[in-house]
């Protein structure tokens, strides 16, 4: 069913909050698609917020639209409006979905929180990261995500519109650094060399992951290249860890999306490797 014009516009003011300027273009093209009084929209919200001080920590609103194919110039605006945007975003993201590529998650929230899937088959997609702002967020660890999926088929244009409101994949790494740290910290301060051995058949799955991880930081390309393979074998038993957890997964996942993209680790064979790890977390 068509949701009314004026509950609508009430409804995206409020999901979209006027932050900034930085998303301006986006907002007014994502308002268009869903004012047209041809389209059919259904739509889904969440709102999380720390029950001790009421602050928002998590976000997510999704508008999934049918329009008539004449409509293509509101899906051409929206693109362009992620240009127009972009040189405010710290991170924007396009492409086509193929039945291989890895699933694109925007996060919603805080580790463990599920996320809002933006890849949907023979869909083009593009999303944009904007820091949330200081009177927001004055730590600086939030971000809002503004994505859109779209394809044509049988005389009609369809695909959602999407925004979230999450921890930054740097804060999230960061967390899992630290909780790695905190981990060995406490082992060494409680066992000494006698117990390594046991301590080492002990690790949980998220501490062998790290370990890995972080060692290939200072490692060179070959051992790269092993320590990812050793995490892909671990991966691929991760069924032999009875204690893995979504919140130790979606952590993964974030720090191997992070590895994927930067320079660091872009060699072919290694990339590869990361990019198997990353699919093959269930």
């Amino acid at each position: 069913m068509k949701t009314s014009v004026p509950r609508l516009l009430s409804l995206i003011f409020a999901a979209i909050p006027m932050i900034a300027a930085a998303q301006n273009n986006i907002k007014s093209a994502f308002e268009a698609i869903i004012k047209c009084p041809e389209a059919q929209i259904t739509e889904s919200h969440t709102l999380e917020k720390d029950p001790s001080t009421g602050i928002k920590t998590g976000q997510s609103d999704v508008y999934r639209f049918v329009l008539p194919a004449g409509k293509v110039s509101l899906l051409e605006k929206a693109v362009s409006a992620f240009d127009k945007d972009a040189e405010m975003a710290y991170s924007i993201n396009r492409g086509k979905t193929v039945n291989t590529e890895r699933d694109i998650i925007l996060t919603v929230g805080n580790p463990g929180n599920d996320g809002v899937y933006l890849n949907s088959p023979d869909c083009e997609y593009i999303f944009s990261l904007f820091l949330a702002p200081l009177s927001e967020d004055p730590d600086g660890i939030y971000r809002y995500a503004y994505g859109m999926n779209f394809k044509e088929k049988d005389g009609t244009l369809m695909g959602k519109l999407v925004i979230t409101y999450s921890t930054t994949l740097k804060y999230r790494q960061q967390e899992a650094l630290q909780r790695q740290y905190d981990v060995l910290r406490n082992f060494s301060n409680g066992t000494n060399s006698t117990t390594s051995s046991v301590f080492a058949s002990q690790q949980s799955w998220f501490d062998i992951l790290m370990s890995y991880f972080q060692s290939m930081t200072s490692a060179n390309s070959q051992t790269r290249i092993a320590l990812a393979s050793k995490a892909y074998k671990v991966i691929q038993d991760t069924s032999n860890y009875p204690d893995v957890t979504e919140a130790d997964k979606d952590a993964v996942r974030e720090i191997l999306s992070g590895m994927i993209s930067d320079k660091k680790y872009s060699e072919t064979v290694l990339n590869k490797l990361l990019d198997r790890c990353l699919i093959g977390i269930k």
